[in-house]
Order: C-alpha cells, then sequence, then structure tokens
C-alpha cells in the first residue's frame, strides 16, 4: 500500500460530482457539498456519514474540491459525505475566528441534514491537517449540545493541534499560522490559546491519526491528553486522501469498528 503520496497524485484519482449542497450561509463560500453512499456497497463503514473538513493551510489557495478522489472513495464504500467549504484567509471574513464560525455553522447543518434523513447509523467529523484543527475546535464547541450528541467519533488526520508551536515552525504551511491568526503567539497569546483544541474537553471521543513521516505536521500533534491516537509508519501528509494508501486503510478501520 502507498506511503509518502505526492499532493500532485490527489489530482489524477477517479472522482465523480457531488449529488447535491446546500447552503449555511448567505456568502457562496458558505457551502456544503454532499456524496450520497453507494446503494448496495457492502462494506464495514456502509451507512455511515462522515462531515470531513478540509485542510490547505487556512489559505483561499486551497479549496475542498483538491480531495474529491477521497470523498469519491468514501461514498463508493457507501458512506455518505458531507463536505464543507468555507471562508479562509484571502476571503473577507475567513482567517481567525471567521473560519472557526463558519465551519461550526457547517457542522451543525450537516448533522441536522443528516439525522433528517435517518439513513446513516453513525455520524464521524474527520478534519485533516488546519481542517483537523477547526473540525477539533467546532465539535469542542458543540460538546453538551443536541448536535454534538449525534457525532459518534471525532477523527484527526495529520491534525494541527498545538497552534502556538505549529506557528514557530519555517515549512510553507507553519508560516501561514500568523497570517490565519493575525500575528505570531507573542502578540496574540489568548488568541492562539482559544485556537488550540482540548480533546479532554470534546465529547464525544477523539482520536488523532498520524504519520511518522509527515513532513508538513509534525509527530508530536498527535499526542493530545485525552486523545487516542494511531501512529502510520513512513505515512506522509497527503496519505490520508488516497484510497490506495495504508493511511486510508488505517483511517477505513476506525471507521468501521462498532461498539
Amino acid at each position: 500500500m502507498l506511503t509518502q503520496v505526492a499532493y500532485s497524485a490527489l489530482g489524477v484519482l477517479p472522482t465523480r460530482e457531488h449529488d447535491t449542497q446546500f447552503s449555511y450561509g448567505e456568502d457562496p463560500l458558505q457551502t456544503v457539498y454532499v456524496w450520497h453512499g453507494h446503494d448496495g456497497a457492502q462494506s464495514e463503514v456502509s451507512g455511515n456519514a462522515v462531515i470531513f473538513v478540509h485542510g490547505g493551510c487556512w489559505l483561499n489557495a486551497y479549496g475542498y474540491d483538491h480531495a474529491k478522489g477521497f470523498y469519491s472513495a468514501l461514498a463508493e464504500l457507501g458512506m455518505g459525505v458531507y463536505v464543507m467549504e468555507y471562508r479562509r484567509v484571502g476571503d473577507q471574513g475567513g482567517g481567525w475566528p471567521g473560519s472557526l464560525n463558519d465551519v461550526t455553522s457547517a457542522m451543525k447543518a450537516s448533522i441536522d441534514k443528516i439525522v433528517a434523513t435517518g439513513k446513516n447509523r453513525n455520524i464521524y467529523v474527520v478534519g485533516h491537517s488546519a481542517g483537523g484543527q477547526l473540525g477539533l475546535l467546532a465539535a469542542q464547541q458543540l460538546s453538551g449540545s443536541d448536535w454534538g450528541k449525534n457525532i459518534k467519533q471525532v477523527i484527526g488526520l495529520a491534525a494541527i493541534t498545538n497552534m502556538q508551536s505549529y506557528a514557530r515552525g519555517k515549512n510553507s504551511c507553519q508560516t501561514a499560522t500568523p497570517q490565519f491568526m493575525g500575528g505570531m503567539p507573542s502578540d496574540k497569546e489568548f488568541e492562539y490559546q482559544a485556537a488550540t483544541p482540548v480533546a479532554t474537553d470534546i465529547q464525544p471521543a477523539v482520536i488523532l491519526l498520524q504519520g511518522n513521516e509527515d513532513s508538513i505536521v509534525p509527530e508530536h500533534h498527535a499526542t493530545m491528553p485525552g486523545a487516542k491516537n494511531r501512529i502510520i509508519t513512513n505515512g506522509g501528509h497527503f496519505d490520508w486522501l488516497h484510497p490506495d494508501s495504508s493511511s486510508f486503510d488505517a483511517l477505513l478501520e476506525v471507521l468501521g469498528e462498532h461498539d
């Protein structure tokens, strides 16, 4: 199975377009795109639903569409896939905390839609990279609410979980963090604290999936008090979004686990 998948490899995966979409706000970016689970699919994950928060360093240069192969693969396995677009750095209203406000609103609207259909037995919140940070925070905000009670598990894929340390890094995504936050940790101490998820404040359970050779999000981001984790040997950052990778297979194992 593949490891160290290049970003460019995602663009040549087989895809199908979304089946439907709905808005959760007035801005055109405040949209959720839905892939219905393939009828008749027989798999451990069939009948579940995923609410997905895409990554891309919080920048509007990277939209939801870069992972269409991932969404299509999950739908072929019988899962309903709800993929939010949201305002990011470079969009009016994006950045901190606007991006989080969008993600939280999209998560509420998606849960309402999923519950109304009555077709999905479990709802998972899944976020990748910067989307992992936003997904964890949104789930944290919904913990204890009727929305939060409908979530079975929150899953971070190479999720950024320590904003202060990430902002001090030197790779291209790390150096985008001050743009998202509006300054460095030394100038925005309260904001960075608020932007760092706390697993013990998130209900239901949190699991962090991480490759140990991820060049964009260091492995230590998978260690949070109160969260379970799973480390993938030689796993890279974009492996999670490629259906032929060992990381994708690990995600399916988590999504297919039953009580």
